[in-house]
């Protein structure tokens, strides 16, 4: 059962980015960025138990994945069943967090990764849309319009 914060909007000309989060000031900035003013689709999920199973399900383009959720840091484990599950390996993922130490402290685990990125909050909003521009035409294969 997709848990999301606004409508699924299947148009398949648009690419799906799914924001996992618990922060739901932050899930209506990146609505507002991507949605209304870049044109995505996006869709949410606030809770990381479910959130596997949440992109599992709705199979998005990209995923923008909190690292941070209540005090834990269990975005490394949602992470970690996305790249062993070969449903969802091929999605591209941005780990985003204000918890840049800890981003540091594992950056062991997405180096080398060509499908993974790590980005600390707060961020350049025109870092983060070039971040997701050159992780959609990698996935691709191809220059997208969103």
């Amino acid at each position: 059962m997709l848990d999301t914060s606004y409508e699924l909007d299947l148009d398949p000309g648009r690419a799906r980015i799914a924001v996992v989060d618990d922060d739901i000031v932050f899930v209506d900035l990146m609505h507002d960025l991507l949605a209304n003013g870049e044109g995505y689709e996006v869709i949410s999920s606030s809770h990381w138990i479910q959130s596997y199973e949440f992109i599992k399900d709705a199979q998005p383009d990209l995923v923008i994945l909190d690292l941070m959720m209540g005090r834990e840091q269990t975005g490394w484990a949602v992470l970690q069943l996305l790249q062993e599950d070969p449903n969802t390996a091929h999605i591209p993922v941005i780990l985003c967090s204000a918890a840049e130490p800890a981003l540091r402290q594992n950056a062991c685990r997405v180096t080398g990764r060509a499908m993974v990125e790590a980005i600390a909050k707060p961020f350049d909003v025109d870092h983060l849309l070039g971040v997701i521009a050159r992780l959609l035409e990698q996935r691709s294969g191809k220059k997208l319009t969103n």
